[in-house]
């Protein structure tokens, strides 16, 4: 064999397979698409899922890739070891239902054996312990020697990775000699020392894994194997760990030209050298594929590892931003195989540079609070404390100082000190949920200076009294909480963008006006903005939901208004102008603006009133509007200083405080107020005004909410449909004969309901004359108690009444339900109250039972029922209570 480039190899391996018949296809993203179950792509076989699952079909049945993989369990063990690495490459060839174990272990070693000439008694082969199919292949059809063969149990050989396809395994494993032994006599492959490295695995995928231990079989075996390019370059190569591979030790190499550090001289400095190696690689990929820093998902692993390189880095004495440096090398070294990092590369160090810029910022002195954090728990475990750090103290950290609970568990971990997780994560979910309360309770002011409070830029152009789209510049970009360069997607479009434009023809959410709604549109990528508010400084921030494509801050974009909203929202403003004027028509001049809200559905308007305004009064205000509307009265707007304003008559909010310069809408003779918004050109334009209704909101102050335009035909349309429906259930052929037919409906309830009451009454009378017949009596009182199912508080009171007036000196306690309703009447007859019993008392201590309440006069009281199982027992509580109650 011999030396051969990283580069070379990834070639070499990738022709090899194209000669036999495989697809070479690109290295998919790391970012999984619609696969919820993986947080980055760490297999070579992880994007294609759906084609071992027969979900999707495969471009062929034959396919071989060079993956870009990234994989985080061990993410504290890099740099302390030469052999753990976040970012690697895997080479693999795959099978769709086409060829199956004897070509996948046949080209496996030929392209070993033969093509990269590796010696056959430096290669190993294991294989499951009940696989003796490709057991035989090895051994009878490839010939390697049985000396060279081991089987091993389903932990080693058996490959599965969560759920999905799986099946058993062969790997392919190299013997860089007994230098890299443990020195026993018996060491072997499978040994835990550095002696046989698996190169090569070789998964017979033969069933579907749910991930809970269930295996079904697939009904067509397929082939995936795995091969690691950096393992494969150490052994061509004849290094000892993938920091020693020609592209990777480039980057150590650029690393050691930074720090002024040698790799080799000091172990501690070796482990700094090796995180910041491999973790900037890994970067420079991730954001290459659009993943950005954050504290949650893949963005929070890609903000672990920007930092956990940057404060190594400050370890190693470098006291300002140099991962950006970094990426120049890792870019060089890769971009053949992956033109999108010479594609993305501004992008790339401009987000790296941000994020190390951010964390820098803060970290001297956070390490410097930290640092003694861990010397008093030190010198209180000297006095018999554990050494543990608060949750609350590792949140501080955190929110204050930028630092990820994972750095801070590193960097305590060095002095024995662990931290309390649990109390760290209850304090980040309580700080999450009150910022998402505030958040929702406050406008943007409330916010706005955290975020953009310091963007040095000229505040953004409104543009939107004129057109209603521009061509625009992103001046910055939010993902909720967060000030970032760039913001992508996850799983399907994202929420909660903030986006800040130079100009913009959105009207930002003021004087009871929404903001606009619409899009922003570039090269590449979609938002639809779903509001629009104004910071204290003037930068006007969209909300917007991420649809497709990544929004980067400086990206060129069209700004569009939705016409259709916007002209709704335009007719009901200048409709509230003219429902102002109205009003001060009809009720008097005391009435002022208190409020107002205009939407693209509704008009709503709150006013200075004392009292609650009159059905006449409200349909002459409506008369008016409707008239100036079809008066056709031109809207002009005017900007002049306040003073001739006020001289003008125009109509200001109270308590509003305005500048030197106001802007004037007045509709022609009749409406002139300072305003802000947007409006109609024309009254006309409004089309038409429906009043819907007039409540009270507070003392003093009136609301009346109203549609405009194709609302009012909606509207119309509603109440149609509405009448149109009760004709066809009252029988009514014709509209018009509507009234009668409901006039006549109601005198037949009328009938019904006396004919109902009489029969009521009837059944009452025999009811009562059954109870007569099974009273109990009490010191000579008769007492009568019964439970009558579907009978309402009207029908039991009168039979209460009935027995009560006949029985002198008797207690009737009767219970029934009507409508969910449980209902108790107790009467006492004029002789039994004379004895002491009073309904009223009766009733409040019998309903107690059943959790219910109530009470009334002497000879009748009623009482609810709360829980009817508890009837019974209350009802045959009753006769004792009438003991308790007698004189």
């Amino acid at each position: 064999m011999k030396w051969t480039g990283l580069n070379d190899l990834r070639e070499e391996f990738l022709s090899f397979f194209e000669e036999k018949g495989h697809l070479r296809l690109d290295s998919f993203p790391l970012v999984p698409k619609d696969d919820k179950s993986l947080l980055l792509i760490n297999s070579g076989m992880a994007p294609m899922k759906k084609w071992f699952l027969g979900q999707e079909e495969p471009p062929r049945n034959r396919v071989c890739t060079c993956q870009k993989c990234i994989r985080t369990p061990d993410i504290e063990r890099v740099g302390i070891t030469a052999r753990h690495g976040t970012f690697f490459e895997m080479l693999g060839n795959f099978s769709f239902q086409d060829y199956f174990k004897e070509d996948a272990i046949a080209w496996g070693w030929e392209f070993l054996n033969k093509r990269l000439a590796i010696p056959a008694e430096k290669l190993y082969i294991s294989v499951y312990l009940e696989d003796d199919e490709a057991y035989d292949i090895w051994t009878k059809k490839i010939g390697i020697d049985p000396d060279h063969m081991v089987r091993f149990g389903k932990e080693d050989n058996f490959w599965e990775h969560g759920s999905g396809p799986c099946g058993p395994c062969s790997e392919i494993y190299f013997d860089r000699g007994p230098e890299y032994g443990c020195g026993k006599a018996d060491c072997k492959v499978g040994c835990d020392c550095d002696r046989y490295m698996e190169v090569w695995n070789l998964v017979f995928s033969q069933f579907d894994s749910d991930g809970a231990g269930t295996y079904t079989l697939l009904e067509h075996p397929n082939i995936d194997t795995g091969m690691g390019l950096e393992r494969l370059a150490c052994v061509l190569q004849g290094v000892g760990n993938l920091f020693e591979v020609d592209t990777v030790n480039n980057i150590l190499k650029h690393v050691e030209r930074i720090t002024g550090k040698h790799y080799g001289d000091d172990p501690k400095t070796d482990i700094s050298i090796r995180v910041i190696t491999d973790h900037v690689r890994s970067t420079v990929f991730m954001v290459s594929d659009g993943i950005l820093p954050s504290n949650e998902g893949r963005g929070y692993v890609l903000r672990r590892l920007l930092r956990r390189a940057a404060r190594h880095g400050r370890m190693l004495g470098v006291d300002r931003p140099f991962l950006a440096e970094l990426c120049n090398t890792v870019i060089a070294e890769n971009g053949g195989a992956y033109p999108e990092l010479r594609e993305h590369e501004d992008y790339i160090k401009k987000v790296i540079s941000a994020e190390e810029d951010r964390f820098s910022r803060t970290i001297d002195q956070g390490l410097s609070i930290l640092n003694g954090m861990v010397d008093a728990i030190s010198n209180a475990a000297m006095e018999g404390k554990k050494k543990i750090l608060s949750g609350i103290e590792a949140f501080r950290l955190h929110d204050t100082f930028g630092f990820p609970l994972d750095l801070t568990k590193e960097i305590v971990a060095e002095a024995g000190i662990e931290v309390d997780e649990d109390k760290f994560r209850e304090e980040l979910q309580r700080q999450r949920e009150t910022a998402r309360e505030d958040r929702k309770s406050k406008d943007i002011n409330g916010w706005a200076t955290d975020l953009f409070g310091e963007l040095d830029a000229e505040p953004t152009v409104f543009v939107g009294y004129d057109k209603l789209e521009s061509d625009s510049t992103v001046l910055a970009v939010a993902d909720e909480d967060e000030l970032v360069d760039a913001v992508s997607m996850d799983d399907g479009a994202k929420e909660g963008v903030l986006v800040v434009l130079d100009k913009t023809p959105f009207y930002a959410e003021a004087g009871g006006q929404v903001g606009d709604m619409g899009y922003l549109t570039g090269e590449g990528v979609k938002l639809r903005v779903t509001g629009c508010k104004k910071t204290p400084k003037g930068f006007y921030v969209h909300t917007c939901v991420l649809e497709s494509g990544l929004l980067v801050k400086g990206a060129k974009v069209v700004a569009s208004v939705s016409r259709r909203l916007r002209m709704a929202t335009a007719r009901n403003h200048s409709a509230a102008h003219l429902l102002q004027a109205a009003l001060r028509d009809v009720l008097g001049l005391h009435v002022h603006q208190a409020g107002s809200y205009e939407d693209s559905s509704r008009v709503r308007f709150d006013f200075t009133h004392f009292g609650a305004v009159t059905a006449d009064e409200l349909a002459k205000v409506e008369k008016i509007v409707n008239e100036k509307i079809f008066d056709a009265l031109p809207v002009v707007t005017e900007v002049m200083s306040i003073k001739e304003a006020k001289e003008r008559g125009a109509m200001a909010l109270f308590g509003e405080k305005y500048g030197d310069t106001v802007r004037v809408v007045n509709i022609e003779g009749y409406s002139t107020e300072l305003c802000g918004g947007t409006h109609v050109a024309n009254t006309a334009m409004i089309g038409g005004f429906k009043i819907l209704s007039e409540t009270s909101v507070a003392a003093g102050i009136r609301r009346i909410e109203g549609v405009t335009g194709t609302n009012v035909l909606a509207l119309l349309a509603e109440r149609e449909a509405l009448i149109a429906d009760t004709c066809e259930k009252l029988k009514v052929s014709n509209m018009a004969d509507l009234p009668i037919r409901v006039a006549s409906v109601n005198a037949e309830l009328h009938d019904l309901r006396s004919q109902l009451d009489k029969a009521k009454a009837a059944a009452a009378s025999q009811q009562a004359e059954g109870l007569f017949k099974n009273a109990q009596e009490v010191d000579g009182i008769k007492i009568m108690t019964a439970y009558f199912s579907g009978t309402g508080a009207d029908t039991l009171r009168s039979m209460c009444d009935k027995i009560r007036d006949t029985v002198p000196l008797s207690v009737v306690v009767l219970c029934g339900d009507s409508d969910g309703k449980g209902t108790m009447a107790v009467a006492v007859g004029r002789e039994a109250i004379a004895r002491g019993i009073k309904a009223g008392a009766l009733a409040k201590l019998a309903s107690a039972i059943t959790g219910g309440n109530g009470g009334g006069k002497p000879d009748f009281a009623m009482a609810g029922v709360r829980d009817a199982s508890k009837v019974d027992e209350a009802l045959a509580a009753v006769p004792e209570l009438v003991r308790s109650l007698m004189k």
